[in-house]
This record gives structure tokens, C-alpha cells and sequence, in this order.
């Protein structure tokens, strides 16, 4: 992964099956952003949406595969729905299918998209847009947002980590997780 830290941005790299790495998306820094490649799914998912922008690879591709192993993206469940609406984030976090970066873009799930070759360069390039920002400007202004477009979205992850902690005790959860790691298909029970 790659991190660069310019007067308060942060920018990286993203992707891969297990989410590659992160780019100084701590909360509360003003201008994260993340260049995604790869495939990203899970956990990847998870990584990118703590970021404030995102940059993806023309060839990226995206997914919420949870279900099939036994979980549930309940953390999507909080902002997917907002940003895409209903029925749209319905499909994704419940059929897992895998979907493109044009699509993701279209869905508004990413800020824009690069040539794989120059989704790097271009991620650099929105760091410097940060970076020629005030800090105290963008700090303040970053929270404004956040508090703005908050929309209930800590009490929705707090209501997420609740649910997981449900579903981590459950017989399908252990058998999806068995079933993904031993590469067969899962057995599940009736309720």
C-alpha cells in the first residue's frame, strides 16, 4: 500500500481480495481519500468507506459476498441504503453480486474513476487539491459535513456491531466460515 501524508491528506492505495491497504483514513482527518484496484470485497468494502473520496481503477471490481460465508455486511446497512437507495443497495447486500467500477460510479459509490495505470496519479493529484487547502479550514469544514450528513449513521453502526455479535454466535455463521475456509459450498440450517 502507499501513504502520503501532505498538510492534513491522506491518500493510499486499496484493493485486492483482502483489502491491500489503507490510505490515513482516521476519523476526524480532514481529506482521506483512497485509490482502489482489484477486487474489492468485505472487509475492502468496509476499509473504503471510511474514506471521504474514492478513486477507482477503471478495472475494479466491488461486492458485499458476506451472506456466503455465513455473515452479514450489517454495517453497509446503516449508509448503502442512502447513497443508492433501497431497493438498489437490497440487491447488492443480499444477492453479493460482484459489480464494476462504472458501475460503482454510476451508484455513486465512488468519487470517480482512472485508467488502472493512472488511478495512483490521480489519487496524488486529488491529495494535492487537499493539501493547497487550509488545514483549519478543512478540519472545520470536514466536521460541519460529518455532522450534517451524519443521518444517524453512528447509531446505525452501533446498532451493526450488535447485530454481528448476534450472528458470530450463530450455527450458520460457523458453518459459512468452515464451509469458505474448507472451499465447499455451505450447509445451511433452517432458522
Amino acid at each position: 500500500s502507499l501513504t502520503t501524508r501532505e498538510k492534513g491528506a491522506g491518500i493510499g492505495a486499496l484493493g485486492g481480495a483482502a483489502a491491500g491497504g489503507l490510505i490515513g483514513a482516521a476519523v476526524g482527518r480532514p481529506g482521506t481519500g483512497a485509490a482502489i484496484g482489484g477486487a474489492v470485497r468485505g472487509g475492502g468494502m468496509s476499509i473504503a468507506i471510511t474514506c471521504d473520496m474514492l478513486v477507482a481503477a477503471d478495472d475494479a471490481s466491488f461486492g458485499y459476498p458476506e451472506m456466503e460465508v455465513g455473515l452479514l455486511p450489517a454495517i453497509h446497512y446503516t449508509h448503502l441504503p442512502r447513497i443508492v437507495g433501497r431497493y438498489r443497495a437490497f440487491d447488492l447486500l443480499f444477492t453479493g453480486r460482484v459489480f464494476d467500477a462504472r458501475e460503482a460510479m454510476a451508484l455513486g459509490l465512488v468519487s470517480r474513476t482512472a485508467p488502472a495505470a493512472q488511478v495512483l496519479n490521480e489519487a496524488h493529484r486529488l491529495a494535492q487539491v487537499f493539501a493547497g487547502k487550509s488545514p483549519a479550514l478543512m478540519k472545520l469544514g470536514k466536521a460541519a459535513f460529518t455532522r450534517a450528513t451524519d443521518n444517524g449513521y453512528r447509531q446505525g453502526a452501533a446498532s451493526a456491531v450488535d447485530l454481528l455479535s448476534t450472528v458470530f454466535g450463530t450455527d450458520d455463521c460457523r458453518e459459512g466460515l468452515d464451509a469458505f475456509a474448507a472451499r465447499r459450498r455451505p450447509v445451511w440450517g433452517t432458522e
